[in-house]
């Protein structure tokens, strides 16, 4: 099961090329992220996660003041239970604010944690239903599998690992279009981070993703200076590819987590 797991993430970003790409702007990801655990069991985590663009322009969340340096602004809080040895689940409430739409998300995942011979190998699969304004509600699956080690560094430790996440287009609460062109993957993740444990309770995590989202684009018919048809318009697939640089700065108040970088 595990290594037909991998083979599928591994495979995916092949069955998922597209005919054409477009790269943007290097966004940044700084997150703080804060934890405390609730009995035996038991986790709740808050996460406050900002997307600065490099390009000024994306910055749009407000005209003017201190927001208007933002593109988007998350606020999450998560519970997440040990369910036993390899298996835990939970859910995430998500408040995203950006230009349009204010999205509101809530999230129950499970996860499994387990290893591929010295690596630790972890699966989470995550249901994602979104509210969005002026828009109808609808719901999507990401399943994530993420591979990395635990290394001494002198007196302490550092994790690095690679991840990568694939959101599935879902029908749920959509009305169905028979004449809509559908990409069986909608969004994919591919992240490189470094997890250093600086004490006992304080970690910070530096990454970097590559988030390609995958969608189709209208290409409108040619004609030549006399108006005669050169070529049909079509319709074709696009990867639209974002990099993104993020640092995530984690503080654990009374039991530091211990399932790697994928959890909080």
């Amino acid at each position: 099961m595990k290594k037909q797991l991998l083979v599928l993430l591994l495979l995916l970003p092949l069955l998922t090329q597209a005919q054409s790409k477009l790269t943007l702007p290097t966004t940044l990801w700084p997150e703080l992220q804060l934890s405390a655990g609730l009995g035996e069991d038991g986790l709740l985590f808050l996460q406050n996660q900002y997307h600065i663009n490099t390009d000024s322009r994306y910055n749009d969340l407000n005209d003017s003041g201190l927001l208007s340096n933002f593109e988007r602004i998350e606020l999450s809080l998560g519970y997440e239970h040990t369910l036993s040895e390899h298996w835990r689940g939970g859910a995430i409430v998500r408040h995203a604010a950006e230009n349009f739409p204010k999205s509101f998300f809530l999230s129950p995942f499970i996860r499994h944690n387990g290893n591929l011979k010295s690596l630790y190998f972890n699966k989470q699969l995550l249901f994602e239903y979104v509210i969005q304004d002026e828009m109808e509600a609808f719901g999507n699956f990401r399943l994530t599998g993420e591979l990395g080690k635990r290394l001494p560094l002198k007196n302490k430790f550092i994790t690095p690992s690679v991840s990568y996440e694939v959101l599935l287009v879902s029908e749920f609460g959509k009305e169905e279009d028979e004449n809509e062109e559908k990409r069986f993957v909608d969004r994919t993740r591919l992240r490189l981070s470094l997890n250093y444990e600086l004490t006992e309770k304080l970690r910070i995590n530096p990454y970097f993703m590559r988030q390609t989202d995958r969608y189709y684009v209208m290409v409108p018919p040619e004609f030549d200076e006399d108006g005669q048809l050169l070529q049909e318009g079509y319709t074709t697939k696009r990867n639209r590819i974002i990099p993104i640089v993020g640092l995530e700065i984690k503080y654990t108040l009374n039991r530091t987590p211990e399932t790697a970088s994928i959890t909080y």
